[in-house]
């Protein structure tokens, strides 16, 4: 049964009488051996049927959402997240909103950036006490992070909300309270949605006995295996074997070139060129050109990322550890200089996993992002991940008990000779994106023509990543011959993964290399004992990857639309007199104001315009009217003549947020003004943005 867990929503006193932040039973079963890559009876790779990233790709881990049951969620290695609102409450009158949302069902390493709304909250934009700074929400934002360490409840949650007792501490959940101050302009939509960039569970590390947030994927494979609160009860890991395959998914990997534009550093932060950061934690840049105090040309450093979205920052280290742990170099002085991308680590990543989906399909998940498998064998676990080992043992025939039953072709169904699918991609804002499709024309000339397979990478962050993940899927599928044979016990030193060569006459096979792809002991009739073994062809071309071999990948991948929260002036307002004759002749003056075409198609489109004026002489403005946003011209009627009127006109997009007036000031009526100036800071009746209750404007309020 799904491990599940209740969420409050709209009552603390509910969490504060059960004397914890939230509780819930995730006790998870029995082990189950796992070989993803090496199956030889499903060659061509699934299409994503796995639990967690399914609901990723639908409804996207990015947003928050309440509800009154939901599942806990794992975060490994380095990704964007949000998650359930399990309180939110309104208070002062409805000024502020409080909200409580869990991150990790885990103590986690770090909560760095922000972000509200696709409005990036860096670090050095938040104040020692959580208030925002800088930005939009400067002044109407404080975010409070909790890392799931804390022994404590929030001082200031208890303080500010009558209802949250100093009993709900949030043990060993990461958690964020984030409270809000009403702005119309700022929340026209509502309630914003947040989500952070977080490093996520810390994990053991055998290689020196330590325990550290790592986005090694077969560190975190082993994590999950051995946590018997969310994984398996995994009595005995192959830690020797464990220390290779870290190694392995540490070794760097070269890419094609990609070239940065270095435009500023500030407290040994590098600003790059751009909006959105490409570079991951661990890749290996070069000082290319130009000059950086404390960096030398042509000299390998590693990225520490700092703020990845509306900026492109970066901290660098000077060694893979020291960029893991945060310790970074003190930079300064940038003189035309460039960075440039060269080489990533093999298998890094981040990714997130629910309690609620088969812990086999979990595994996967990790698994087929490096890929690699989990086996159990002999009462032990090893951990692998793609890379080809030469074999050092060698069988003939001789070695066989019985028959061999050989397979040349893997049938056309599950042929394919093209591959492609869903990444979790920082360049589209830690959103899933597809990674560039990954083809063969030999094989497609073979085929008859185009057979695609889908591979989903719900844990790999890095496109040229995913593509080397492909080709071996790819060239795996190709090495099509397989046999089944049982073999004397000398079989018995070789394991699942282990390469082997193999002479067989008959066939022709001298020393060739296959793979254990299944291995299991029996006993036949008469009572000999054997090992039944499955083996694929193998080779280390499979696994070859050249530099440059990645197709280009779109940097930009996302449309660049029109903010929706800024809502330019309006330009080229302009006044002029019209002048009217009543019934008894006295003349009066409607004013016809006219203005450009907005460029913004938040306006122009479901839009409006909003004209106020009064007499000079007064305080407080009257609308003139209303109009769509697609017109460019409004009368105001019954001016009195010979009279001078401040008159302004406001721009409102489809949500309601409102640009700056543009303000004529002292127009008599009866002449004829223009102006493209936006002077609105002699205006004398600015409305208060915190008391929406008072304004005309409709729908100014929290909905909870």
């Amino acid at each position: 049964m799904p491990a599940v867990v209740p969420l409050v929503v709209a009552a603390a006193s509910a969490v504060a009488s059960s004397g914890a932040f939230l509780s819930v039973a995730m006790k998870i079963g029995a082990s189950v051996a796992l070989s993803f890559l090496s199956n030889a009876l499903a060659p061509r790779p699934d299409k994503s049927d796995f639990g967690s990233f399914n609901s990723i790709r639908s409804t996207g881990v990015t947003q928050q959402f309440s509800q009154p049951i939901t599942d806990w969620r794992i975060v490994y290695g380095e990704m964007r997240t949000s998650g359930p609102v399990i309180y939110p409450v309104v208070t002062d009158g409805n000024k502020y909103l409080h909200m409580v949302l869990v991150l990790a069902a885990h103590e986690i390493e770090e909560i760095s950036e922000v972000v509200i709304d696709d409005v990036s909250i860096p670090l050095d934009h938040i104040d020692a006490s959580g208030n925002v700074t800088s930005g939009k929400f400067a002044g109407l934002c404080r975010v409070k992070k909790h890392l799931g360490d804390q022994t404590a409840a929030d001082i200031d949650l208890v303080a500010e909300v009558d209802e949250w007792e100093s009993s709900a501490v949030g043990y060993n959940k990461a958690y964020m309270y984030v409270r809000f101050k009403w702005d119309r302009n700022k929340f026209a939509s509502g309630i914003p949605n947040i989500s952070a960039w977080i490093k996520g569970k810390k994990v053991s590390d055998p290689r020196d006995v330590t325990t550290k947030w790592s986005p090694n994927l077969s560190l975190c494979a082993r994590d999950y295996l051995v946590d018997e609160s969310y994984g398996h009860e995994a009595d005995n890991i192959d830690d020797v074997g464990l220390s290779v395959t870290a190694n392995l998914c540490e070794e760097f990997v070269t890419t094609s070139a990609i070239n940065f534009n270095v435009e500023d550093i500030n407290n040994d932060i590098l600003t790059l060129e751009g909006e959105n950061l490409i570079l991951q934690t661990g890749d290996i840049v070069q000082l290319v050109s130009g000059s950086i105090s404390g960096l030398s040309l042509s000299t390998d450093y590693y990225a520490v990322p700092y703020q990845r979205q509306n900026a492109a920052r970066i901290k660098l280290a000077s060694s893979l550890e020291d960029a893991l742990s945060g310790n970074t170099l003190p930079v300064s002085d940038p003189t035309n200089a460039v960075i440039r991308k060269n080489a990533e680590p093999r298998y890094f990543g981040g990714g997130l996993l629910k309690t609620s989906s088969e812990k086999g399909n979990n595994l996967k998940e990790i698994c087929t992002s490096m890929a690699g498998s989990v086996v159990y064998s002999g009462g032990v676990w090893r951990i692998n991940a793609g890379s080809y080992q030469s074999p050092t043992i060698a069988f003939a025939q001789g070695d066989l008990i019985g028959g061999i039953t050989v397979d040349y072709k893997v049938s056309r169904r599950d042929r394919f000779n093209r591959v492609q699918g869903v990444y979790l991609s920082p360049i589209n804002n830690g959103n899933p994106s597809d990674y560039p499709l990954v083809k063969n024309d030999f094989y497609e000339s073979q085929d008859g023509g185009k057979k695609k397979a889908e591979l989903d990478l719900s844990f790999v962050q890095r496109p040229h990543t995913a593509q080397r993940i492909a080709k071996i899927y790819l060239e795996r599928m190709r090495q099509e011959i397989t046999f089944r044979a049982r073999f004397k016990l000398t079989a018995f030193k070789i394991q699942v993964n282990d390469n082997f060569y193999f002479t067989f006459d008959h066939e022709g096979w001298e020393n060739k290399v296959f793979e254990v792809v299944d291995w299991a002991i029996g006993v036949d009739a008469n009572s000999v004992p054997y090992i039944d073994i499955t083996a694929r062809e193998n080779a280390p071309e499979v696994y070859y990857w050249n530099n440059g071999e990645e197709t280009a990948v779109d940097l930009a991948p996302n449309t660049v639309l029109d903010d929706p929260f800024a809502v330019d002036v309006v330009g080229g307002f302009s006044l002029s007199s019209i002048p009217v004759y009543t019934q008894d002749l006295d003349r009066i003056y409607n004013v016809l104001a006219s203005w450009e075409t907005p460029e913004n198609q938040h306006v122009a489109s479901g839009g409006k315009f909003e004209i106020e004026f009064k007499e000079s002489t007064e305080t407080v403005f009257k609308s003139g009217g209303v109009i769509d946003g697609s017109v460019t011209e409004m009368r105001i009627p019954a001016l009195a003549p010979d009279t001078l009127y401040d008159i302004r006109i406001f721009a409102f997009n489809m949500l309601g947020v409102r640009s700056e007036p543009t303000l004529i000031s002292g127009f008599l009526v009866g002449t004829t003004i223009t102006t493209n100036t936006e002077d609105w800071e002699n205006e004398t009746t600015a409305r208060d943005g915190d008391d929406w209750e008072n304004d005309a404007l409709p729908a100014e309020d929290w909905e909870i």
